[in-house]
């Protein structure tokens, strides 16, 4: 007989996925139960806010109307514009603004002999803690009889934005020492208005902010700004006189931050051929090397250009690579003709194609060639691709017609950069205060900074300005390139990052910077700097920039060529750390 046992009770997997549930279950009964407590509490605080807010306004109605102000204010009376005051254990903030309205029935500002109608008061009631919250209330209080209690003058405050675009409700602090102590805002049209205020001469603060933007303000004569005496405001205090408006204009935006970075400079070296002569070219096929114009063209025949040709260069294999950079050619094309740039390597049995995987610039592959230039190869793989050539195909579509190259280069590096830690530097704003006692300018931001150990500093808060960053030759460096190039645009509500390359100090240096018309940087360009006994040919770096390093106190030529803008060349005197800005025109 078999006798069947049967027990009874809980796994200990039945006993965990019970208890979970029930965690889960009392965890959303919790959070129900503890967020009707923040409701009740944040409704409880809003009513006390309300009926603080509405005392306010009821104190002011029972006042006489000549004491219907804040202490420190326009208009001046004796409502305090800040209280607090803790109630079941929640802190309140009450915060009182009293302003003139001016009736558009009888006349607006300066086309009324009164535009001081009646009074507005505004009473902000906010309370912190964990359901954070604000009310406000308002209320207009008019006189009793005709409007003839107050006088002085208007002041109009415009606040805009780096577009000049109005900004709403922008914090405006007003300060004329000893009676007037006062913050307003902005209407949605970036604009205020204050009838009745105190005539003086150049006597009004006014300061223009807004939380997360930078401020703007009036500044005083003999103000002490970075250091310097400021002799000759731009933007002097403002005067108001009897019956007359005194307008000012306040700029702020939206902060921004910089993060500068210091490294040292690498000097990039390179392989050319302007073909002066034959030595630097491996083969030729429908194409001749004129060494007495020092082009490459397509070869003809019977009088007419052939339709296709290539050249190809010997090998370039660098002996010191630490990673390849650019190539870059200038050449003369029509409409009807072209010339395309590729790249080969080196296998164990032929020279051939660098594979598309490897080489392809903006969608456009290595096997289809490259039109324009110059080519980043910062990509590409230096251990499998250690020795190169290039090679260019001439077409034309009109056999009277050849596109010519006039010179082509490849560059590369062979130290990677480092960074450069405590480096001191000072970094100046465009924007200008007013001037010294002697003209000189006294710049709004002005600054002396340093790097940290790993060569970086995280400057916040900073408006929207033009910088330039200032190394002095002291710190044992000179700056070689800087990425964006100098002055460095700082848009509003904007973080990025420049970098300044750093190269040893020497008693003669020059930089060129190569711009167009427009002012925008030119990478790419052949830059060559020569005299008898010296000779050295750059191509400008992503910044526009070439950084010739050491030279002599002389005069050297310089030549600049880049493809679609017109040769330059002129002479230049080196003398210290010398900079210049060549402009490139279209031919």
């Amino acid at each position: 007989m078999e006798k069947n046992q049967k027990q009874f009770g809980f796994s200990l997997i039945e006993i965990l996925v019970g208890i979970s549930l029930f965690v889960l279950i009392f965890s959303s009964i919790f959070g129900l139960i503890q967020l009707s407590f923040k409701m009740v509490g944040q409704s409880k605080a809003r009513i006390t806010a309300t009926a603080l807010a509405n005392q306010k306004i009821e104190t002011a109605r029972n006042l006489p109307y000549g004491q219907v102000g804040t202490i420190g204010g326009i208009p001046s009376g004796t409502i305090p514009e800040t209280a607090t005051t803790t109630l079941n254990g929640v802190f309140y903030t009450v915060k009182t603004t009293v302003t003139y309205v001016d009736d558009p029935f009888d006349g607006l500002l300066q086309n009324d002999p009164g535009p001081w109608d009646y009074k507005r008061i505004k009473v902000n009631a906010s309370w912190s803690g964990q359901m954070s919250g604000q009310v406000e209330l308002m209320s207009d209080i008019s006189p009793k009889g005709i409007e003839n209690e107050a006088d002085g003058g208007i002041i109009s405050i415009l606040v805009f934005d780096a577009n000049g675009q109005p900004i709403p409700q922008a914090s405006v602090h007003i300060e004329n020492a000893p009676s007037i102590d006062a913050y307003y805002q902005t209407d949605n049209q970036g604009r205020l208005y204050l009838p009745g205020a105190p005539a003086g001469d150049n006597c009004y603060k006014i300061t223009a902010t807004k939380e997360g933007y930078s401020q703007d303000r009036t500044y005083a004569t003999g103000e002490i700004i970075n250091g310097a005496v400021l002799a000759n405001p731009a933007k002097p205090y403002l005067s108001v006189i009897d019956g007359s408006m005194s307008e000012v204009s306040l700029a702020i935006d939206v902060l921004g931050s910089q993060t500068v970075q210091t490294i040292n400079y690498v000097d990039e070296k390179n392989w050319n051929d302007s073909f002066d002569d034959l030595t630097k070219i491996s083969e030729l096929y429908q194409t001749i090397a004129s060494t007495t114009t020092s082009d490459i063209k397509l070869d003809e025949s019977s009088g007419q250009y052939y339709s296709s040709g290539f050249i190809v260069s010997t090998p370039i294999t660098p002996a010191d690579l630490d990673s390849w950079s650019r190539i870059n050619w200038n050449y003369v094309a029509t409409s009807s003709t072209q010339i395309k740039i590729h790249l080969l390597f080196a296998t164990s049995t032929a020279w051939q194609l660098i594979p598309d995987d490897d080489l392809t610039i903006d969608n456009i592959k290595n096997s289809e060639g490259f039109t324009n230039g110059p080519i980043d190869l910062n990509g590409l793989d230096k251990n499998k691709y250690f020795s190169l050539k290039l090679s260019a195909d001439l077409i034309t579509d009109n056999a009277s017609t050849t596109p010519i190259l006039l010179d082509w280069q490849l560059a590369w590096l062979s130290n990677g950069s480092t960074p450069i830690a405590n480096l001191p530097f000072t970094m100046q704003g465009a924007k200008i205060l007013g001037t010294d006692s002697l003209d000189g300018p006294i710049y709004k931001y002005l600054s002396n900074l340093t790097t940290n150990s790993s060569g970086q500093i995280l400057i916040s808060d900073l408006e929207w300005d033009s910088y330039e960053i200032i190394v002095n030759s002291s710190s044992g460096y000179d700056l070689a390139d800087s990425l964006p190039p100098q002055p460095i645009i700082l848009n509003p509500n904007i973080s990025q990052t420049a970098t300044l390359k750093l190269a040893a100090h020497q008693n003669q240096t020059l930089l060129i910077i190569v711009k167009d018309a427009g002012n925008v940087p030119l990478p790419g360009a052949t830059v060559r700097l020569y005299r008898l006994d010296y000779d050295k040919l750059k191509i400008s770096s992503d910044s526009g920039q070439a950084f010739f390093s050491p030279l002599s106190l002389a005069d050297y030529t310089l030549e600049i060529k880049l493809t679609g803008y017109q040769d330059w060349s002129d002479a230049v005197s080196v003398s210290g750390q010398t900079e210049q800005t060549i402009i490139l025109t279209p031919p």
